[in-house]
């Protein structure tokens, strides 16, 4: 392990140590604020609340066992406590902001449903409305200039072939059995559907018939359809596979291609093929989401997501 690695946790806990004497000791405020910082040092070195309370802990005892015969006990614990709470402020103001970005992020998401929802409504009853218009024009045309017929046949079917793949894609956006049926039959409709436009195989695997919370089952229904695109459109497979299964904690899946694989790490670091979004989306319902992959060998993406009544 690298030497600066290791001797961090000794600093930190040697830092505090001295911090939280200073102020037994004066009860100023200058070691309360060496605290404060001592908490955000903390967090930014990736260090735990419990990593805290253990090196106060362990503070605390050589304190006691140090402490002069006749000090006040009560008094020594009450400033031990008060620069514990103060040290740990930064770990609550932190879990304070993530909370308030996921209910953000729960906003936003739910703001670009209904922009989703409007779309496809609007791709599937107006792009319909009006092609409907165009069909009767050409029928028209047909019967008065019979020799046009061979061309207004062949526009016909053009026109049809627009017409199954918007109402595909308006399926596709929004699909009705989402809502309906629930998550699970609208991603079998989902796997149908681009099974049907790409000849890709893509099988889906799933006892659960649990409905979930609607942001719960649009979250879960949005992952698998970007991971479904990913593989089709980036990652060249030539076959895919959806298993998803009910555990204690809640539901696990598993997304797996046989691609062309990714470097993970570049590719989330360069906010690439929709992870971030997708691992974004599964958080603010509760859940997490990880990714394997490596050039030439596919990928499979993990996730979980809890169970909620």
């Amino acid at each position: 392990m690298n030497a600066t690695l290791r001797s961090a946790p000794d600093r930190l806990a040697r830092d505090y140590r001295g911090a939280l004497y200073d102020y037994v000791a004066c009860s100023d405020e200058v070691p309360l604020a060496r605290g404060y910082q001592l908490g955000r040092d903390a967090i930014a070195a990736g260090r735990s609340i419990p990593d805290m309370v253990g090196i106060h802990g362990a503070a605390l005892q050589e304190l006691l066992a140090g402490a002069a015969a006749g000090s006040r006990m009560d008094d020594l614990l009450d400033a031990a406590g008060h620069f514990l709470a103060e040290s740990l402020s930064p770990f609550e103001m932190t879990h304070r902001g993530y909370r308030d970005s996921l209910v953000a992020w729960q906003h936003i998401n739910e703001t670009l449903e209904k922009e989703i929802s409007r779309i496809a409504h609007m791709l599937h009853d107006e792009s319909g409305q009006l092609l409907v218009s165009v069909h009767l024009q050409l029928a028209k045309l047909a019967r008065e200039v019979p020799a046009a017929q061979p061309h207004v046949e062949s526009c016909q079917q053009l026109l049809e072939s627009i017409e199954r793949q918007l109402r595909a894609l308006s399926h596709e956006l929004r699909p009705a059995v989402l809502d309906d049926l629930g998550w699970l039959a609208a991603i079998e409709f989902l796997a149908a559907a681009i099974t049907g436009r790409t000849q890709i195989p893509i099988e889906v695997r799933s006892r659960v018939t649990q409905r979930l919370q609607p942001p719960a089952e649009i979250a879960l229904y949005r992952v698998v359809q970007e991971a479904l695109t990913n593989a089709v459109r980036h990652g060249r497979a030539t076959c895919v596979r959806v298993e998803i299964e009910q555990r204690p904690d809640g539901l696990h899946g598993l997304i797996a291609d046989d691609g062309v694989g990714f470097e993970v790490e570049a590719c989330v670091c360069n906010g690439g093929l929709g992870l971030k979004g997708m691992r974004e989306r599964l958080e603010a319902v509760g859940g997490s989401l990880r990714v394997i992959s490596a050039p030439g060998s596919g990928a499979e993406i993990h996730f979980a997501l809890p169970l909620r009544s």
